[in-house]
C-alpha cells in the first residue's frame, strides 16, 4: 500500500507543468489588426458662375421707388433700350451723345390720373476717363439749367450719389412743376433718376425728400 501510494506521487512529480509551447518553426497565433479602408476622396463641387448683372437688371423695380407720400406707390411703366431724347429737363442731348455705349431706361407711373412720373435711365461707359468726363457734363447741365421759369436748386451730395431740384413755374398757374434729379455713378455705369411732381410746394424736411432715398436705393442696385 505504501509502495503504490509512493509511486503515484513521483508519477505527478514527473509531469511538466509549465505551458505548452509551439512546435519548433510555428508561430503562434496572433489577431491581426483591422484594416481600415479611407474614405473616398470627395470630387470638388464646381462653384457656379454668377452672371453679370445686365444693365437692365440693374433698374430699380418698381415697388422700390420711394413715394411722393406715405400712400403714394408706384404702377409700372416702361423698360427698354433709351430714346435718342435728353432726359430730364436740363439736359442738353442723350447720353449716348457723350459717350455712353448702352443706355437703357424705366418709367414708373402715377397710382392716380395725374402728371406726376418718375424714371431711369442707367448708362455704360467704355472706360473711366468717359464716365468722369460724362458726369462733369451732366453737373455743368445743372449750373446752366436756370430760367427765368426754372429755378435750379443747389446739387446736393447724399449717400450713394447727390441731387437737385427743379421748379418750374407757368404764369397764372396755382400749381407748379417740381422736378428732382439725381445722379447715382459706379465704376464705368451712370444712373439718371428723375422724378416729376405737381403742386403748390414742395416742402419736404431736409434729407426726407424722395429724391434722396431714390438716390440711395439706385447706388445700391446700380452695384
Amino acid at each position: 500500500m505504501l509502495i503504490t501510494l509512493a509511486l503515484g506521487l513521483g508519477g505527478c512529480a514527473s509531469e511538466d507543468d509549465s505551458p505548452a509551447k509551439s512546435p519548433a518553426g510555428e508561430s503562434p497565433e496572433t489577431s491581426a489588426p483591422p484594416v481600415t479602408t479611407p474614405d473616398p476622396t470627395p470630387t470638388p463641387t464646381e462653384t457656379p458662375t454668377t452672371t453679370p448683372a445686365t444693365l437692365t437688371d440693374r433698374l430699380l423695380p418698381t415697388d422700390a421707388v420711394p413715394g411722393l407720400n406715405a400712400s403714394w406707390r408706384w404702377q409700372d411703366g416702361e423698360t427698354g433700350p433709351a430714346d435718342s431724347e435728353p432726359f430730364g429737363r436740363c439736359a442738353k442731348v442723350d447720353l449716348v451723345s457723350i459717350g455712353a455705349t448702352e443706355v437703357v431706361e424705366r418709367t414708373y407711373f402715377p397710382p392716380v390720373d395725374t402728371d406726376d412720373n418718375a424714371a431711369e435711365q442707367i448708362a455704360e461707359f467704355p472706360d473711366a476717363t468717359t464716365t468722369a468726363t460724362a458726369l462733369k457734363v451732366l453737373k455743368s447741365w445743372h449750373k446752366r439749367c436756370g430760367t427765368k421759369t426754372v429755378k435750379a436748386g443747389t446739387l446736393t451730395t447724399v449717400d450713394g450719389g447727390s441731387w437737385y431740384l427743379l421748379t418750374v413755374s407757368a404764369a397764372h398757374a396755382d400749381e407748379g412743376l417740381f422736378q428732382a434729379v439725381g445722379l447715382v455713378t459706379s465704376g464705368t455705369r451712370i444712373a439718371v433718376l428723375t422724378m416729376d411732381s405737381i403742386g403748390q410746394d414742395y416742402n419736404y424736411p431736409a434729407g426726407k425728400e424722395p429724391m434722396v432715398a431714390m438716390v440711395k436705393a439706385a447706388a445700391v442696385r446700380l452695384g
